[in-house]
């Protein structure tokens, strides 16, 4: 069978074999079934995420943003909904979209993937603080780009949920966005 030389570019989750084999391998280990801890209920109803989904991208975000060093008057990426947020923006993309994401949230929060990328088989909703930290930090880091990928699509979605939030504005300076006046009738 040959090897395929040019892989497309959409689809972050099927760049390359190994992606492939750790969304293959994924699901069939018993590593692999420990369930996901859900911390907080969503705040709203959920349109795409399940509610282990959401808590997958709730513990991520909460991790990622506002980020080390921000001053404690912050808010956290909690109690902007960070995670209900992303819900509905990934619900009114296109369903491939959707289906991506949560592939990647599936892979992220894996026990056998874990094991495979930090040495620890434990789903990343059961890990504490610092533990978390190093899990992103090792898919940050990694010499695999899906996860290198997977880790950005999850950080940039953290940060665009929590700055669009108009709790931020002012935080960051921003006065907020134009007022556009209505149409003449």
């Amino acid at each position: 069978m040959p090897i395929v030389v040019g892989v497309p570019r959409r689809g972050f989750l099927k760049k390359g074999v190994l992606g492939g084999v750790l969304l293959l391998g994924a699901g069939s280990v018993p590593i692999a079934l420990r369930r996901t801890k859900v911390r907080t209920p969503p705040q709203g109803e959920l349109r795409l995420l399940s509610r282990e989904e959401h808590a997958i991208f709730a513990a991520v975000a909460a991790r990622v943003v506002p980020g080390d060093g921000a001053p404690p008057a912050w808010p956290t990426a909690e109690a902007l909904d960070c995670a209900g947020k992303a819900d509905q923006l990934l619900a009114r993309c296109h369903p491939e979209v959707g289906k991506e994401f949560k592939q990647l949230l599936a892979l992220f929060e894996n026990g056998l993937v874990a094991l495979v990328t930090t040495g620890r088989p434990t789903p990343f909703t059961r890990l504490g603080a610092k533990e978390q930290d190093a899990r992103l930090d090792a898919w940050r880091r990694s010499r695999v780009s899906v996860l290198r990928t997977g880790y950005q699509a999850l950080s940039r979605l953290a940060h665009a949920t929590y700055f669009a939030s108009p709790e931020v504005y002012a935080l960051v300076g921003y006065p907020g966005p134009p007022t556009v006046p209505g149409e003449a009738r």
